[in-house]
């Protein structure tokens, strides 16, 4: 019995020997302990880590890298060693420059770190929007001087129109082909005269010469139909004092000294800054009417009695400047309109015609477009002798209806012999002055630059454009859409945290931002030089007659008739060396224009990967917010407009918001009252 156990536990103990070895070893429980701890360890030390990844939000994973955003690689795989490229350096050259040395960072960081800025001398070219402006000016203006032979060809024209203009400098100042202008336009109606009861026919006459001194028109893509194009009524040119024309630099002297005795008399219970800014615009008002009155003294008969000529002046004045005030103020237009974003209201012919009932709406159009109204329409040639517009069929749109129902009625206080000598007036004042004043300008070099890329915009654009290859341009829009992407998903991971907003509010907002495009592929007619070849054969350059080669040019910008580069504006996305980033209400995007794109290109071209956030970055994510604005929020202001597109934000999240805004401005205004100089005095205002 014994032996058969013995032999039974003898048989297990031989099948168990690696088991008996393991246990008795102290080398493998040395192992086995050793590996115990480093489990513990491991688990110790991944444990937090896990977690962390688990409970990271979803916008701040790592996102997925376009293959052409460089900068986004670079931020996700990280650079090894020290970024030596030139772009790096130059960046590291210009953040030293704009630092304050001396300053403590703790103490004030934003002096610290950009104190300097206005030290510099020359500024930084990129350092804001209108030294950025200034920099593709100069660049442009060397473009246009052939300081780099590129004015031939196509361009020669351009650059014939320019020296011309130089040359003009040299000649005496002479009004008498404005007055004979005037005179072929209508000339001016004495007192006992029978003028016009229907003032259409001139405004016609005045706009096909480029002068608009009650509203200007212009045709573009329909905002519904992108296969026709359509007319556009728009605000008249407001044209600064000195945007072409300077006056004497001695003048801000006599200014400064006025306003220092205007301070000493006057002691009103306002703002200072109220009184800088009616100093401002009374001076503004003054340089008009002065530059008026000496137009009119030569406008008028010159045997015309001393009594009727004071009554006359005055009566021109007064409509000449009434006219002005009833221009939209900024906060008018940032209420009623954004003339930036391109809000327009759609009028049919009849509706147009009944709301504005000045001017006759369809003979005004066909007289100013002539043939180019049944193309704008697409009617086939064979119905041209039909009438030209079918009134279900054609919209206008007009950027302010509020403005030219108050046009209404200011034409309604004058006679029409008072408004059609003004609108001469106007014109003369506002568009012919300028140029034939030469000893007015303190820079005609610029004056020249500014009137060649006013009436040359297009050309101008081509000049620019043609600098870049064409797939260097698609290249740079591609990335730069792909720093939209990115943008507008930060902005959607912040709208889905945001406490004010309910989750209606919500939704709408993310589908509006969902909807969002950008426009950054460069027009590709800028590259056609079949276009460019048809547009300049037309232009005629006097050179022993400099005015009425800029009218003749001035007539051929009104027209339109198979002229695609003077047509369908916003295709073109606007000029492409303007630095003015933009966003379209009507179409829901934004427009970043070629000026702006190249000016921080080095960020993809072995620059610092953050420099492309910071610079375009920033200025996209600042038009994206654009279509949120919330001025327009208690509409309708106007009883025409459609203001369905603003209203995505519910009463309950308006109120929240209110409540932060109103946080935020007393906090802003207690920091950041400050006193600054005004012409040797000390103005508080609000920085």
């Amino acid at each position: 019995m014994v032996h058969v156990e013995r032999a039974a536990q003898q048989g297990t103990w031989i099948c168990c020997v690696p088991c008996y070895w393991l246990r008795r070893s102290k080398a493998v429980h040395k192992a086995l302990l050793t590996f115990a701890m480093l489990l513990v360890t491991s688990l110790l030390v991944t444990s937090p880590v896990l977690f962390l990844i688990t409970t990271l939000p979803e916008g701040e994973q790592p996102r997925e890298c376009l293959p052409l955003d460089e900068a986004c690689i670079r931020e996700r795989d990280g650079q090894e060693g020290l970024c030596d490229s030139k772009a790096c350096e130059e960046a590291s050259k210009r953040m030293v420059a704009f630092m304050r040395k001396g300053m403590d960072p703790c103490k004030d960081f934003y002096q610290f770190a950009c104190g300097g800025i206005r030290d510099q001398q020359p500024y930084q070219p990129s350092s804001s929007f209108n030294m950025l402006q200034a920099k593709v000016d100069d660049h442009l203006h060397k473009l246009m001087a052939n300081k780099s032979g590129h004015m031939v060809g196509e361009f020669e024209k351009l650059g014939q129109f320019y020296n011309g203009c130089l040359k003009f400098r040299e000649k005496p100042v002479n009004f008498t082909p404005v007055y004979e202008l005037l005179r072929e336009l209508g000339g001016y109606l004495p007192p006992k005269s029978i003028a016009p009861v229907d003032i259409t026919p001139l405004v016609s006459r005045l706009l096909r010469v480029n002068g608009a001194p009650l509203f200007d028109f212009f045709v573009d893509v329909d905002l519904y139909d992108r296969s026709r194009s359509s007319v556009f009524l728009d605000l008249p040119t407001k044209r600064q004092e000195d945007a072409f024309f300077a006056e004497n630099p001695e003048e801000g002297l006599r200014w400064a000294k006025a306003y220092s005795m205007m301070e000493k008399r006057q002691k009103r219970a306002v703002h200072e800054e109220s009184r800088a800014y009616t100093m401002i615009k009374s001076k503004m008002e003054e340089l008009r009417s002065r530059r008026i009155h000496r137009i009119v003294e030569g406008f008028l008969p010159k045997s015309m009695d001393p009594k009727d000529r004071a009554s006359e002046t005055d009566l021109l004045l007064q409509f000449c400047l009434s006219l002005s005030k009833i221009y939209p103020k900024h906060k008018d237009l940032y209420n009623w309109v954004d003339v930036d974003q391109r809000v327009y209201v759609p009028f049919n012919m009849s509706y147009l015609q009944e709301s504005f009932g000045y001017i006759r709406w369809g003979t005004l159009l066909n007289a100013t477009l002539g043939a180019a109204t049944a193309d704008l329409y697409n009617h086939s040639s064979r119905n041209r002798d039909r009438a030209p517009y079918e009134d279900q069929l054609v919209y206008v749109y007009v950027t302010a209806p509020r403005y030219f129902r108050s046009l209404g009625k200011l034409l309604n206080r004058f006679s029409r012999r008072i408004i059609h000598n003004g609108l001469l007036l106007l014109y003369a004042t506002d568009t012919l002055h300028d140029i034939v004043n030469v000893t007015g300008s303190k820079d005609w070099k610029l004056s020249c630059f500014k009137l060649t890329k006013e009436v040359f915009g297009e050309v101008v654009g081509a000049l620019y454009v043609q600098q870049y290859t064409p797939q260097y341009l698609e290249t740079l829009a591609n990335r730069v859409g792909g720093l939209f992407e990115r943008v507008k998903e930060t902005v959607a991971e912040r709208i889905l945290v945001k406490s004010w907003l309910d989750e209606e509010t919500r939704t709408q907002a993310l589908l509006k931002l969902n909807s969002l495009r950008g426009r950054f592929h460069v027009w590709p007619g800028f590259h056609n030089e079949s276009l460019l070849a048809r547009e300049m054969a037309e232009v005629e350059i006097d050179p022993d007659d400099f005015f009425h080669t800029v009218l003749r040019r001035f007539q051929q910008i009104r027209t339109v008739d198979d002229k695609v580069l003077r047509r369908n504006v916003t295709e073109k996305r606007r000029h492409p060396y303007s630095v003015n980033a933009y966003y379209e209400s009507s179409t829901n995007t934004i427009g970043i224009p070629l000026a702006m794109m190249t000016a921080w290109s080095w960020s993809w071209d072995g620059g610092p990967a953050y420099a492309a956030h910071a610079t375009l970055g920033s200025v996209i994510g600042h038009e994206i917010l654009h279509a949120f604005d919330l001025h327009r929020r208690r509409l309708p202001l106007d009883p025409d407009m459609n203001v369905d597109q603003w209203l995505w934000i519910t009463p309950e999240s308006w109120k929240r918001l209110e409540a932060r805004i109103e946080c935020v401005a007393r906090l802003y205004a207690r920091s950041f009252w400050r006193k600054v100089q005004f012409y040797g005095n000390d103005v508080a205002v609000q920085g």
